[in-house]
C-alpha cells in the first residue's frame, strides 16, 4: 500500500495483485469494503448480486462530475452502457485511445516462411503444412527440435483458437470472454455450433501431431508470453495476441506479420473477429460502495481522472517519463529499461483498469508510439473480414434476477465448455461424444440461457 495527498483528501490504496476472483464474493458478502473500488476488479454480476454494497452515482455525477458529464452528453453510447436495467450508475465509465476495432491478431514467423520456402497460408490445410514444416526443418536454426508450430493463450480469454472460427464464413466471437455471438438476429453460443465441432477437430488433429504447444492448457499467461521472447531463439512460428510487439518483444516483432484470416477450405470468405464497442468503451473502472462516509469527495476525486491531461497519462503514463506535452499534443516518449511499448505502458499506467474520457477529437492530439500505429494499421487489414455490424452482439444489461439465473446456469455450462474444450483437443472424440455433450449443456440449462439472451437481444432491436 502506499498513500498519498491531494486536495487534503488522503488515499490509502490496496493493490490487488492475484487471487481476487477466488475472495471477491467473500469480501462483498462480508461488508468489509473499501470505499472505492478501481480497476476491473468488479462486474455487472457482482453488482448484482451485493447491489446494497454499491451506491448509485447519478445524482454524485450530477452534482460533483463535470468531466464525467461531460463524457456523457458527448457520448450517450457510453452513458447507455454504464446504465444499469433500474435505470442506476453503479459503475464509472472509460473511453480509451487508439483503439482497434479487434482485440486479437494472428500472426506467422515471415522468416521461418522465407527460410523454408513456403508461402503464407490461406486455409486450414495450408496453415496445417506450414505448422508440420516448422516442427520438422529446423526453422530457427539451431539443431534442436524446439519449435513451437502454434501457441495461444491460456483459458477462455481473448487470444485463443476460438477466433479461428470464423473459417466457415458464419461466425465471430464477440469477446466477452462467453464465446457468444449473433447471426441474423438470433443469439449463438458458439460452443453447440456445428461450426465449432469441426474447429475443435481440426484442433486436435494439430495437436495430435504435436504442431500445438503441449502446454497451451496448463502455462499462464506469463508462462504463453515468455515462450514467445525465448532470449536464446525464436521458437514460436504462429500464435495468437494484442500485437506483434506485444507478443514478440522490440527485438523479434520484426520477423512476423499478421496471418490474414483462414479459410477451412478454399471458396470461403473468412470472418474475423470485430467488436468496436467492446474494444474503445470500457465500463465498471470504478465503484463508490455504501460503506464511504464521502461520496461527494470521492466523485469530485474520481472525475478528477476524466480531464483531457489525466486522460492521457492515465493510459500511457507520468508526465515527462512516458509522455511529452507540447502545446495542446500529448507526445507518448519512446519506452526505456528495454521494454517495448505495451510493457513500458503497462508498467506505467492504469491502461485498460483506469479511468478516462478521450474524445474523438483528444485521441488525435495523443501521438501515438510507432507500435501502436502498427497495431492500427494491422486491425485494417482484418477490416474486410469483419462480421457484420447486425451481427455483432451488443453489450447487453441483464435484470438482477435474470442476472442471477445466469449465473448459476453459465457457472455450471461453463465448466463442461472449458474441460471439453481441452479434453477434446488433446484426447478427441468429440464426434461420438458430442450430442451426449449436448444433452448435458441442456440439462444444465442452456434453453434458459439462451431464451434469456435472446430477450435482451430481442429489446436491444426494438422487437
Amino acid at each position: 500500500s502506499f498513500n498519498f495527498t491531494t486536495r487534503r483528501v488522503k488515499i490509502v490504496w490496496e493493490q490487488i495483485r492475484s487471487g481476487w476472483d477466488e475472495k471477491k464474493n467473500t469480501v462483498l458478502a462480508s461488508g468489509d469494503v473499501p470505499d472505492v473500488f478501481i480497476g476491473w476488479g468488479i462486474t455487472d454480476s457482482d453488482i448484482a448480486a451485493f447491489i446494497n454494497v454499491f451506491m448509485p452515482l447519478n445524482s454524485l455525477i450530477e452534482s460533483y462530475a463535470p468531466n464525467i458529464t461531460r463524457m456523457f452528453n458527448e457520448q450517450p453510447d457510453v452513458k447507455a452502457l454504464a446504465t444499469a436495467v433500474d435505470g442506476n450508475i453503479y459503475g464509472l465509465p472509460s473511453i480509451i485511445p487508439h483503439r482497434p476495432n479487434s482485440f486479437n491478431i494472428h500472426s506467422i514467423n515471415r522468416v521461418w516462411l522465407d527460410e523454408l520456402g513456403l508461402d503464407t497460408p490461406t486455409t486450414f490445410d495450408e496453415y496445417y503444412n506450414v505448422l508440420k514444416a516448422f516442427k520438422e526443418q529446423d526453422p530457427n536454426k539451431n539443431n534442436k527440435q524446439d519449435e513451437i508450430p502454434f501457441d495461444w493463450a491460456p483459458e477462455r480469454g481473448l487470444f485463443t483458437a476460438m477466433s479461428m472460427i470464423g473459417a466457415y464464413g458464419n461466425y465471430a466471437e464477440d469477446f466477452s470472454g462467453e464465446w457468444t455471438t449473433a447471426k441474423d438476429g438470433k443469439f449463438v453460443f458458439l460452443p453447440v455450433t456445428e461450426d465449432y465441432k469441426k474447429l475443435v477437430s481440426y484442433l486436435h488433429k494439430l495437436y495430435s501431431e504435436g504442431l500445438i504447444n503441449q502446454e497451451v492448457f496448463t502455462q499462464d499467461y506469463s508462462q504463453f508470453q515468455a515462450k514467445s521472447k525465448d532470449p536464446d531463439y525464436e521458437i514460436v512460428g504462429s500464435t495468437m495476441g494484442w500485437s506483434l510487439e506485444d507478443r514478440f518483444g522490440p527485438v523479434y516483432a520484426k520477423d512476423y506479420e499478421v496471418l490474414l484470416p483462414l479459410a477451412a477450405e478454399k471458396g470461403i470468405k473468412p470472418i474475423w473477429p470485430a467488436h468496436p464497442p467492446r474494444t474503445k468503451y470500457l465500463t465498471n473502472k470504478a465503484q463508490i460502495t455504501t460503506k464511504n462516509k464521502n461520496p461527494e469527495i470521492t466523485m469530485k476525486w474520481l472525475d478528477g481522472f476524466y480531464t483531457e491531461e489525466m486522460s492521457a497519462l492515465g493510459y500511457y503514463g507520468s508526465l515527462d517519463i512516458c509522455v511529452k506535452k507540447e502545446g495542446d499534443k500529448y507526445i507518448v516518449l519512446p519506452p526505456q529499461d528495454g521494454m517495448g511499448a505495451d510493457e513500458w505502458k503497462w508498467t506505467n499506467a492504469l491502461v485498460d483498469a483506469g479511468l478516462m474520457y478521450v474524445s474523438p477529437e483528444l485521441d488525435k492530439r495523443i501521438i501515438a508510439p510507432a507500435s501502436i500505429t502498427e497495431r492500427l494499421e494491422h486491425d485494417a487489414l482484418y477490416a474486410p473480414y469483419f462480421p457484420k455490424e447486425e451481427d455483432i452482439l451488443p453489450i447487453l444489461k441483464f435484470s438482477k434476477d435474470d442476472m442471477d439465473e445466469l449465473s448459476i446456469i453459465k457457472t455450471d455450462i461453463f465448466k463442461m465448455v472449458d474441460i471439453k474444450w481441452a479434453q477434446w483437443i488433446i484426447e478427441g472424440n468429440i464426434e461420438a461424444e458430442w450430442d451426449s455433450y449436448l444433452n448435458q449443456l441442456e440439462s444444465m440449462g442452456l434453453s434458459r440461457m439462451k431464451e434469456i439472451y435472446q430477450k435482451y437481444y430481442d429489446e436491444y432491436l426494438g422487437k
